[in-house]
């Protein structure tokens, strides 16, 4: 079938329970030419005998464990260096897939420009109920006018994501440098480092999906922790920038921080 064009990287930690249904997602695809990579972020529990059975049998999948919990941003930065395919899809260990994003994903790359760094489409996020995982809500996203259209759309995933695999080591890839070591808003933050620099291409189709879970819930401590850090980073682009606007913030009824508009200064 020829090289193929994407690395579908699995970051976990803690979540065998959940991966099958993002494994599967992926190898139900109607794109059949890729490659996954799992990451274990040093789980406490050893690999699952089902996915042990599974690399063994199946050559497009990789799996690697990491000796001590790293976080998500450099978990992201092993599996980049690590990949060989132009392209990368980050798929979290406890989502999945529409049967269909491989293939649209493949379709968006030929159409784009070859800089593109960035193919992202809509995502329907999903609550446990009687009976499985049910819609709670579908997220349509938009193409963004600019890096500011974007900065005001921050406090919300993006997702699927596909990044080019070279753009992104050529900004550095993941940023650890916050005080909390790159685990909190990865994906908005790499989304920004892409956009100074490259084109992005929107896919107004559903191809992701997204569960909402007990393991998720926000304590307000870590809703304190993503404030300052959305802060922070709104904060330092509109100051690298050009220092031209003034943010206005305010708190929606969840206690998230978001942006209600940005001031021209002067």
């Amino acid at each position: 079938m020829g090289n193929p064009l994407f690395t579908v990287v699995i970051p976990t930690h803690n979540r065998w329970r959940m991966i099958d249904t993002a494994i599967r997602s992926v190898m139900t695809q109607t794109e059949k030419n890729w490659k996954m990579l799992i990451i274990d972020d040093a789980s406490d529990q050893d690999i699952p005998l089902f996915l042990k059975k599974l690399i063994k049998k199946d050559p497009r999948i990789t799996f690697k464990r990491l000796s001590k919990n790293v976080g998500i941003s450099q978990v992201m930065n092993h599996a980049v260096r690590a990949v060989s395919t132009p392209y990368i899809i980050q798929l979290d260990s406890d989502d999945w897939l529409d049967k269909s994003t491989l293939e649209h994903f493949t379709k968006a790359i030929q159409e784009a420009d070859e800089n593109t760094a960035l193919f992202y489409a809509n995502t329907a996020i999903h609550v446990k109920e009687r009976g499985g995982w049910k819609v709670k809500k579908k997220v349509r996203h938009r193409q963004f006018k600019d890096k500011y259209d974007f900065l005001t759309y921050l406090t919300y995933i993006i997702s699927p994501r596909c990044y080019r695999t070279k753009a992104v080591l050529e900004v550095g890839g993941w940023d650890i440098s916050d005080k909390f070591d790159g685990r909190i808003m990865e994906d908005r933050r790499i989304c920004l480092k892409l956009m100074e620099k490259y084109p992005w291409y929107f896919i107004d189709r559903y191809l992701y999906n997204r569960t909402k879970h007990r393991s998720q819930l926000s304590t307000s401590n870590n809703i304190e922790k993503r404030n300052y850090l959305r802060r922070e980073v709104i904060e330092h682009y509109l100051k690298k920038w050009g220092n031209e606007y003034e943010p206005v913030f305010y708190k929606e009824e969840d206690g998230y921080l978001k942006i209600e508009k940005l001031i021209k200064k002067g």
